[in-house]
């Protein structure tokens, strides 16, 4: 009599025999905690908690690819549990179908459901309807009573929104491929953890599933048409379609950043020949109507000039600013000692403010114009913003894990922390244009340079006591030596 599993009547007999083969091999158990071992009929067996593999294990994916939203984790997780268990399944029946010395695919089929219900997965009730043949017209509709996975979630006390029972789906098409030779998946149309009376499966051919499965739901109309389909890679195929989403996300971000790049050139480009012309009709109105302009004319055209100089100096920004990552500089050898040497000279700071550079800077291969934009901005502010009679700059530099970290520090007005990611950002400005001419693009200059290096920049500062302003360059792999350069480096 079969009591491991519920089968058409024609197929009783060939179950049978297997359910007494099964219940023989399951008989010969052996269990040695001492060594961790259990043992049955000769083969190394494993005990893992049900929940562990079910509603447990959706939580923990859930969480680590909770970046894709609830719904996509769902399905990593359902088409990594899948293609376990499908491997699983295949693996088992051909080790047993070799044990059993069976050929014909009913046969081999057979101790398949036995086998599962021993293990604890599930009972397996196949319908009369299933046509299980070796061709792309295999069909085999069946529940899984007692899944080891539905109960799981019930126990929980959860309700899924979504079949569960993937590994149970995994297995036994796992099984029917190895024994039917034929490329096989399922699809779970009910289950018991999402609220359906049972956990029902089809099987089928993949050229044939999605048409059984359409057949089936429109004939029984009372059943949800949220199935699931699983398929073999089912995860590595997930994984995949993700690779390639986020590849054409990131080649989308590099088009448009690289349109916006070419726009904002070609519109600041544009916009410095209008400007000239303004500058030199200013000009020329100061100039031929001196005598005629009134103390508020002639305050006016000054406050003329002085806004064309400043939309002169955004605009310059803007193209600095368009030119980084996209018009790319030969990288050459430079030693940063005289570089910052030499920004600190064209900057030409007031007699008031003291610059040094209190330690040994080191040689790098970079972009010249890029290196010397980054401390020329940094100390040019500084400078720009001190507020003190005596004012001191001081530019360093020490190795901290694999990288270069520079710091500019000052004792001006220092900035409040709440500024601290806003100074960064393009056309910010925390003081008043009209108190200190500032186009807002420097520190933004800085942040792109640096992130273009790999490198990172922040700030750390307390109003009233200065500000130090840090940033990161990676070490080359091969160290560079001063005295190994010498005849190389360009200051």
């Amino acid at each position: 009599m079969l009591d491991t599993v519920a089968v058409p009547e024609q197929f009783e007999p060939i179950f049978q025999k297997a359910q007494d083969y099964v219940k023989k091999y399951f008989s010969e158990k052996k269990e040695d905690a001492s060594k961790g071992k259990i043992e049955i009929f000769g083969q190394r067996y494993i005990l893992v908690r049900a929940a562990s593999m079910s509603v447990d294990y959706f939580d923990t994916i859930k969480d680590m690819f909770k970046d894709f939203g609830d719904e996509k984790a769902s399905e990593i997780a359902r088409s990594l549990l899948f293609d376990v268990a499908h491997a699983i399944g295949k693996m088992d029946a051909r080790n047993f179908h070799q044990k059993m010395g069976l050929q014909d695919p009913i046969e081999k089929l057979s101790a398949g459901p036995i086998h599962f219900s021993h293990t604890g997965w599930a009972f397996v009730d196949i319908f009369a309807e299933s046509r299980p043949t070796p061709d792309e017209n295999y069909y085999l509709i069946y529940d899984h009573p007692f899944s080891f996975e539905a109960d799981s979630w019930e126990k929980s006390g959860k309700k899924s929104s979504f079949c569960v029972c993937a590994m149970n789906a995994g297995y036994s098409s796992g099984w029917c491929e190895e024994s039917f030779g034929i490329p096989l998946v399922a699809s779970e149309i009910m289950c018991r953890a999402k609220g359906d009376s049972a956990c029902r499966f089809i099987m089928a051919h993949p050229s044939r599933i999605r048409h059984y499965l359409q057949e089936y739901l429109q004939s029984h109309p009372d059943i949800s048409d949220n199935a699931t389909l699983y398929r073999i890679g089912g995860f590595f195929q997930e994984r995949k379609l993700a690779e390639q989403r986020q590849a054409q996300l990131l080649e989308q971000l590099e088009r448009s950043n690289r349109e916006l790049s070419d726009f904002a050139y070609v519109v600041s480009h544009d916009l410095k020949a209008p400007l000239r012309g303004i500058a030199t009709l200013a000009d020329w109105i100061s100039t031929d109507y001196a005598d005629k302009l009134d103390g508020q004319g002639k305050k006016q055209i000054s406050l003329l000039t002085s806004r064309v100089a400043r939309i002169n100096e955004l605009i310059n920004g803007i193209l600095q600013y368009s030119r980084i990552g996209r018009v790319k500089e030969g990288k050459v050898v430079v030693n940063l000692n005289e570089l910052v040497s030499e920004a600190i000279d064209i900057l030409a700071p007031p007699a008031n403010i003291t610059i040094t550079i209190e330690n040994e800077l080191p040689v790098i291969e970079c972009e010249k114009a890029r290196i010397m934009q980054v401390f020329g901005n940094l100390i040019g502010n500084a400078v720009k913003y001190m507020d003190k009679p005596q004012g001191l700059v001081k530019v360093g530099c020490v190795e901290d894990n694999g990288s270069w970290k520079f710091s500019v520090a000052d004792n001006g007005p220092g900035i409040e922390e709440k500024y601290f990611e806003k100074i960064f950002q393009i056309f910010q400005t925390l003081s008043p244009r009209d108190e200190i001419e500032s186009t807002g693009i420097g520190l933004s200059l800085v942040k792109k340079i640096v992130k273009m290096y790999d490198g990172k920049v922040w700030v750390e500062s307390q109003p009233g006591k200065g500000s130090i302003f840090f940033f990161t360059l990676p070490k080359q792999e091969r160290g560079v030596k001063n005295e190994e350069l010498q005849a190389n480096i360009v200051g």
